[in-house]
This record gives C-alpha cells, sequence and structure tokens, in this order.
C-alpha cells in the first residue's frame, strides 16, 4: 500500500473522530466499542453498507496492510459527508495543493516576516495554554447533585427531569449525555439546576453530567414499561419511532403489529421497516448470570426483504447481550454479544443461527456458571464464556426487520422455577 493512500484513510478517520467524538479526541482517547457500533449503524444508513466490528477495529488500530475494499472506504468517506471515497480523496488533494503553493515574498517588508513570526509565537502559546487548562483535572465536590425524575411511571414517550448543582465546579461547558450515543448530548447551563430530556425508546440507559470533556457524574435512568410495548420505524438511526395502537397487538394468541395497523398509520412497510417489542422491570429475583429465556417467534412476510433478521436483547444493569437469526445465506452479517464480547459473523461458523423465518423458530437462552449457552429449535448454536457479576436482568428486547409475531416468553431462575410467561392469550 502506498505511504499517501495510508495517510488518506488515516486522515478521514482522525476527521471522523473529531466530528463525532471531540471530547475524546481532545484527550488523546480513542472511541470505544460501542462508539464503533454506532459509527457502523450510522454508516450503514447514510451508504447502505455495513462493515464488521472487527474490520472497524483494525482500522482505528492502523493494522492494514493492503487498501481497504472500496466500499470499505466509502462507508467511511460517507461519515464526513462524502459520496465516495474518490470524492474524499479530490478534496484532500485540493487543500494539499493549496497549502503547497508558495506566495511571493518579493514585496514583503522584512518588518511583516518580524511581525508574522511574533503573531505565529503568540497564537502557539496561547493554544498550549488552552490545551493545558483542558488537560487539567477538573476539581468535583464529593457530594455533587445529579439526580432525575420521570414524568410518567411507565411507557414512552417520557420526559425526564434532571435536576443538578454545578457550584464549585469550574469548566468550560457542561452537557447532559442521556445515553451511552455521543449524539445524545445537550449543553446545559451551569448557573440553572434543571433540565429537561425525552426519552422515546424504553430502555435501562446511562445518563451522563460532563464538564468540558470530563465525566464528572452518571445515573442510570429506566424508563420501564406497563407490559410490552411496540415500536415501529423506517430509518435505523430514528431517534422518534412510530407507536402503534398498543391495544390492538395481541391477535390469535401472539403479539404483532398488524397489517391494518400499519395501513391505517401510512407507514410504507416496504422501506426499511424495524418493528422492536419491549418488556422493561425488573424480572423478580431474576439474576443475569442464572437464567432461562424461552420465546417462538417469525416473520409474518419476508418477501422482498433481503436478509431479514430477528435480534434477542437481554438487558442487565451493566450493559446488555444480544444474539440474532436470519437466512442461511445471511448469517456472516451477523453479530452476538456475550457479556462485554462481541463476536463477528465474519470471523465465526454462526451456520446454525441460519434458518427459515418465515417459520415458527424456537429461541433458548440459557446463563448459568459463567456460560452462555443459545439453542436455536434445540440446537445448540453458542457456548461461550461471560462476566458472571452483571446484576440483575432488567428487560427484553425483540426486534424484527420487518413484520414479526411472538407466540410466548417465558423466564425461567436458576433453579428452573418460572418467574415468568406471557402466552399472549386475550
Amino acid at each position: 500500500m502506498q505511504a499517501t493512500e495510508r495517510n488518506s484513510i488515516i486522515r478521514c478517520i482522525t476527521l471522523i473522530e473529531q466530528r463525532f467524538f471531540p471530547e475524546q479526541f481532545a484527550l488523546g482517547e480513542k472511541p470505544r466499542q460501542r462508539d464503533l457500533e454506532y459509527l457502523i449503524e450510522l454508516m450503514e444508513e447514510k451508504s447502505n453498507i455495513r462493515i464488521s466490528l472487527s474490520t472497524m477495529k483494525r482500522l482505528w488500530k492502523n493494522e492494514f496492510n493492503q487498501i481497504p475494499h472500496l466500499n470499505t472506504l466509502n462507508a467511511l468517506a460517507s461519515l464526513i459527508d462524502h459520496d465516495s471515497w474518490n470524492s474524499f480523496r479530490q478534496d484532500e488533494n485540493k487543500v494539499v495543493k493549496t497549502l503547497l503553493q508558495k506566495p511571493s515574498t518579493r514585496s514583503v517588508p522584512i518588518k511583516k516576516y518580524a511581525l508574522f513570526s511574533l503573531l505565529g509565537v503568540l497564537v502557539f502559546i496561547s493554544a498550549f495554554i488552552f490545551i493545558s487548562n483542558r488537560n487539567k483535572p477538573i476539581s468535583v465536590p464529593d457530594n455533587i447533585i445529579f439526580s432525575a425524575n420521570k414524568t410518567v411511571a411507565h411507557n414512552v414517550p417520557n420526559s425526564v427531569i434532571f435536576s443538578y448543582d454545578l457550584k464549585g465546579i469550574e469548566a468550560d461547558s457542561f452537557f447532559i449525555q442521556r445515553s451511552w450515543n455521543p449524539t445524545h448530548k445537550k449543553s446545559i447551563d451551569p448557573s440553572k439546576k434543571t433540565f429537561s430530556e425525552m426519552y422515546y425508546y424504553p430502555g435501562f440507559h446511562w445518563a451522563r453530567l460532563i464538564a468540558d470533556d470530563e465525566v464528572i457524574k452518571k445515573i442510570r435512568i429506566n424508563v420501564k414499561t406497563d407490559g410490552w410495548f411496540a415500536t415501529a420505524k423506517t430509518n435505523r438511526l430514528d431517534s422518534i419511532p412510530f407507536y402503534p395502537d398498543q391495544s390492538q397487538l395481541i391477535n390469535d394468541g401472539s403479539f404483532r403489529v398488524g397489517d391494518n395497523i400499519f395501513e391505517n398509520s401510512k407507514i410504507d412497510i416496504n422501506k426499511g421497516l424495524i418493528v422492536s417489542y419491549f418488556n422493561i422491570r425488573e424480572f423478580s429475583g431474576l439474576l443475569s448470570g442464572e437464567y432461562i429465556l424461552e420465546t417462538r417467534v417469525k416473520f409474518d412476510a419476508i418477501a422482498g426483504i433481503v436478509c431479514p433478521y430477528m435480534e434477542v436483547k437481554v438487558i442487565d444493569e451493566k450493559s446488555s447481550c444480544w444474539l440474532g437469526i436470519t437466512d442461511k445465506g445471511c448469517v456472516s452479517n451477523l453479530n452476538v454479544k456475550v457479556g462485554d464480547t462481541i463476536l463477528a459473523g465474519t470471523e465465526n461458523d454462526f451456520s446454525t443461527l441460519g434458518t427459515d423465518l418465515s417459520e415458527w423458530q424456537d429461541i433458548r437462552l440459557e446463563s448459568s456458571n459463567g456460560r452462555f449457552k443459545y439453542f436455536l429449535n434445540d440446537a445448540l448454536a453458542i457456548d461461550e464464556p461471560f462476566e458472571d457479576d452483571r446484576g440483575k436482568v432488567m428487560g427484553l428486547i425483540l426486534t424484527f426487520t420487518g413484520k414479526g409475531a411472538v407466540d410466548f416468553v417465558r423466564l425461567k431462575n436458576g433453579e428452573g422455577e418460572v418467574v415468568y410467561t406471557e402466552g399472549f392469550d386475550n
């Protein structure tokens, strides 16, 4: 690979970090895994190209000996508003040529050179002082106030009222970030005490209070549901979904969003439809290290959907794990998260996770003794170790890239006792 091509890739990655993770970039920190996962989703939305997590990690670690595939480069360029990698390179070359054009110096008096030199020194000193001040640790009182109250007990939309007191904390700017997503960060006034944010999706979220680039406190926001709650969207990154009529979702012993609901809502089900079913609550006495989850799911229609995908996500007090199934020919697209480890379909044999999604599929997850087992139609598909202490089970999310149905959901504790069951019978 030519040095110029590698330098262009590094320059593109740097611009991406500056745009999406300015605080981490200012501190010289690389994006975390969740940050890279966010970029993967955003790239797919912008370019219709999905890059695996392993490829993203190699790019960010500068561990590529050959020029990455053009699709990968096109996807990267899309994050900084370029239609293609070639477009990015052309703009980059224009900047280089401009910098290389030396202005004539014959008519510039010597005094101007001295003035420019002095200004340059002053700018350098100012920048050095600014950077030094930014890197100084922020003094934070032990009893800093940062709390939150929801306006409704269950379901969404839900306004969360944050209370804070920044007295005695010296910083240039302050923010509240309502989730891990860096785009969910809003500036707040340090002289005030209250800030309100809307939560449009249920879930168990971390909210962060930030001074300059430093997270000075974080709290958990549990946006619960009253039983099962459905959302739908046609864009993966939509911040505001569509809420189907929740009273019409149980039909013939299953949970689903019917065609009539989509027709009445004017939603085009042929444009990237994503339907999710949430049940966010603390399941009585159920620990993430010892449980069994059983469910049966199917797609109502897969015609025209390239690589239909269904995902089961279990939320715990630390984070979440997720597992998916898809068509047999699409298993390399899968990503499976067990504990803090993400397994990519490009690097693992997920052939057992490929199936006919138009038929009912039986899924069973077993978490026990530090191991996580995933069964599809009674066949063991995954058996992986994980960190045992992840707290309580705090929610379930079932997601379909299209119209999907759930026949039942059952949760058991480590002793095999049923602690929750739902058969969706009227």
